[in-house]
């Protein structure tokens, strides 16, 4: 593949095509190693950043892909325009400042896919080319936490709510707490005994635990697989353009 061993003033996306690569194979490389990782909260946060990353640059390389080699405008710029666009919510805005990760599909999707399937048939037939309707399923599941490349970015958002769920650490009630301690078996005494977890108490003046928390695996287990299934979709995806519809390049 010739756009993996030359400068990106030379590729003609610009350059996002190869960087989304890039943060997608580093995401890979985290949590195939997340084990190792020596943290004990958030180590989740900076894969998941690097994976919903890697899908927006997909996207955005596909975009100006598909405008060059189908001879798309962007409203009254040519495809070969270097400040290409995104149409969205009814109106062209530069494709550089859109971050919101969904309407960068739709507009992908419903605007340069779909109605030029035919035409991609013929200038590129062995390729790919259709919707996958497990990328359009999962898509507003990332979107509803992470629409704008802020929620994996930072620890906290204009959303609190949300903020509070992507925490290793979760508030355990201090009632459940005595409860767990207690049901816990025994070795010996037969029941299947749950993984240890880390567990923090903090007590008052009083020497009385009044707040608790414990470690939780999985934190948002739906978002983080959707966000591995999209990124390797795209990743496929983007291959695939560059081969059968760029030659390499």
């Amino acid at each position: 593949m010739q756009y993996s061993l030359t400068g990106i003033e030379s590729h003609l996306d610009f350059g996002f095509g190869i960087t989304g690569e890039s943060y997608y194979d580093t995401a890979r490389f985290l949590h195939e190693h997340r084990k190792d990782i020596p943290v004990i909260q958030l180590k989740e946060m900076p894969e998941s950043f690097l994976y919903r990353h890697s899908i927006e640059l997909f996207l955005k390389s596909l975009i100006i892909i598909f405008h060059k080699k189908l001879k798309i405008n962007y409203d009254q710029e040519p495809p070969t325009s270097k400040q290409p666009k995104v149409f969205s919510k009814g109106k062209w805005m530069n494709l550089y400042r859109c971050h919101w990760i969904d309407e960068l599909y739709l507009y992908w999707k419903d605007h340069l896919l779909i109605p030029n399937l035919e035409t991609l048939k013929e200038i590129a037939p062995r390729g790919d080319w259709r919707e996958y309707e497990q990328i359009t399923k999962a898509l507003p599941i990332i979107a509803k936490y992470d629409r704008e490349s802020s929620f994996f970015r930072y620890p906290v958002t204009e959303n609190a709510a949300q903020d509070l769920e992507k925490f290793t650490m979760q508030p355990l009630d201090v009632d459940k707490l005595f409860e767990r301690l207690g049901t816990k078996p025994k070795p010996g005494e037969g029941g299947i005994e749950e993984k240890p977890s880390m567990i923090m108490a903090l007590k008052n003046d009083d020497n009385d635990i009044v707040k608790a928390y414990i470690h939780t695996d999985d934190i948002l287990a739906d978002v983080t697989s959707a966000l591995q299934i999209v990124s390797h979709d795209f990743y496929c995806i983007h291959f695939m353009a560059r081969v059968e519809l760029c030659g390499g390049h």
